[in-house]
């Protein structure tokens, strides 16, 4: 919408409403009519009418001072009420300086005395003329003003969003403003950084400042760029964002400002990333179920076959089959769905847990050596797999009769045993999903072990125990020294 010009205020019609008694209403409407044809006159004998007759079309009212029901003093008064700013004219052919006080100080808009002598009504057409062009403007410049405030409103509250980092930039990439949010990620004031080369202000590392020299010089050129990056905020968390460089062009299409916006995608990454932790995990399970599970199971179906023509001893290898198969389930569902998150933390004993899971993985009477005296914050259920893995191993590797150490290190514990070891070369790969030099073991126990202290935020570790078999070390463990028991 283009602003109102003085020329079409000029050409606009005027409604004015004359008020009086009924001859001196009729001969001011009939002398503003021959006067200028643009007017519009409605006439009114008094107060009560004046006032039904009074809408929004109204531009000036023009009244007498002697009405019917009370004087255009009174009636002034009653329009004010209603139109503070509207155009009145008070035309009358009695009255005195004192009438004159009381009207303006009532807020007339021009006070107006006829005396049959000059050309009055002449005089009355311009006055209403030139008020309602001067109320018309001041009525213009007001709503333009309110359309400005409201219009800097909505810019500040879009600048001022608490879920974006906006600035304003120079067209050459210097820094104008700032607003609350994106300050939130810098440990400096907002008038220090004003007029600063963008790309050296430390919202951005050094190995970024490059590529917002290029971002800059394209959206300067015209170009909407789009952008993903890194920024630290004052608390030193690094946050990831998506944002945008928008170029702002004047009348004839000159970049005169730069626009650079931006919103907080830290969850949304993280989010991602753990969606390809699980897809990956999915895949290793399909990987792992479509060969694993393959192989035990056409032993059984071969030796079922042989058992239907009269062999019973085939039977022994089939229920060892479908055991293994069993084994494999039972890692596969933890992999899947246990190993990579935890639920509840809660204080452990550590030592009644390794108890519970020696139960739980032995089928000999022998125990393993348990020397921890100390409670640790950790997911139970999830404890119990990593420690039930820990323990199967060594059985699988050592036998029977192998020897299980588990015992308190500096911020964590190890399971250690006597068994052959692993290789020295070995020791990095035996984490990987399907690693495994016993013939009975799936290859996904140590890598739930691994996923769970993760899980954790726990460190693991493979290496030579001190009888030369291997000696797991998880760190980083909450530990709590065990109360001592009261005699």
């Amino acid at each position: 919408m283009y602003p109102r010009t003085m020329a079409d205020s000029v050409s606009e019609r005027i409604r004015v409403l004359c008020v009086g008694d009924r001859g001196e209403s009729d001969r001011t409407a009939t002398a503003l009519d021959r006067d200028n044809e643009r007017f519009e006159v409605t006439t009114a004998t008094g107060i009560e009418e004046g006032l039904m007759r009074l809408d929004g079309a109204t531009d000036c009212v023009v009244s007498g001072y002697d009405l019917a029901d009370g004087t255009g003093i009174d009636f002034l008064q009653d329009v004010r009420k209603r139109s503070p700013d509207l155009p009145v004219i008070l035309f009358t052919d009695s009255g005195s300086e004192a009438v004159a006080s009381e009207a303006i100080s009532a807020g007339v808009t021009d006070y107006i005395r006829h005396d049959g002598e000059t050309d009055s009504h002449r005089i009355l057409a311009n006055r209403v003329r030139i008020a309602v062009e001067r109320h018309r403007v001041q009525r213009d410049h007001a709503q333009r003003r309110a359309e400005r405030r409201r219009s800097e409103r909505r810019l500040d509250a879009v600048f001022e969003d608490p879920k974006m980092l906006v600035g304003v930039l120079s067209p050459n990439g210097r820094l104008r403003k700032a607003n609350r949010t994106a300050m939130e990620f810098v440990d400096a004031d907002h008038e220090d950084l004003v007029g600063q080369p963008f790309d050296e202000t430390p919202w951005w590392t050094d190995d970024l400042r490059e590529d917002v020299r290029r971002w800059i010089d394209r959206a300067a050129a015209g170009e909407y760029v789009e952008y993903e990056a890194d920024h630290g905020q004052v608390d030193g968390e690094r946050r990831s964002v998506s944002g945008t460089i928008r170029p702002v062009t004047d009348e004839v299409g000159e970049v005169v400002s730069l626009i650079v916006s931006a919103r907080d995608i830290t969850e949304r990454r993280a989010n991602e990333r753990e969606l390809r932790r699980r897809n990956e995990r999915l895949n290793e399970v399909a990987s792992i179920v479509s060969h694993d599970l393959r192989s035990p199971l056409n032993v059984a179906n071969g030796h079922l076959a042989i058992a239907n023509d009269g062999d019973d001893a085939h039977l022994t290898e089939v229920a060892h089959a479908l055991d293994r198969m069993d084994e494999l389930v039972d890692d596969l569902l933890t992999l899947a769905h246990e190993g990579e998150r935890v639920s509840e933390i809660e204080t452990v004993d550590l030592a009644a847990t390794i108890e519970d899971c020696w139960r739980n993985v032995s089928t000999t009477e022998a125990s393993p050596r348990v020397h921890v005296d100390c409670t640790i914050r950790a997911d139970p259920a999830q404890l119990r797999h990593l420690l039930e893995n820990l323990l199967g191993n060594a059985l699988r590797h050592g036998g029977d009769d192998v020897t299980i150490t588990v015992g308190d290190i500096d911020g964590g514990f190890y399971v250690a045993d006597d068994g052959p070891g692993i290789p020295k070369a070995d020791r990095e790969a035996v984490f990987d999903n399907g690693y495994s030099t016993a013939d009975e073991g799936t290859g996904v126990g140590l890598s739930i072990v691994q996923s769970i202290a993760d899980a954790h935020g726990w460190a693991v570790a493979v290496t030579e125990s001190d009888l030369g078999g291997t000696r797991f070390e998880i760190t980083d463990v909450e530990c709590e020294s065990r109360a001592p028991t009261p005699n």
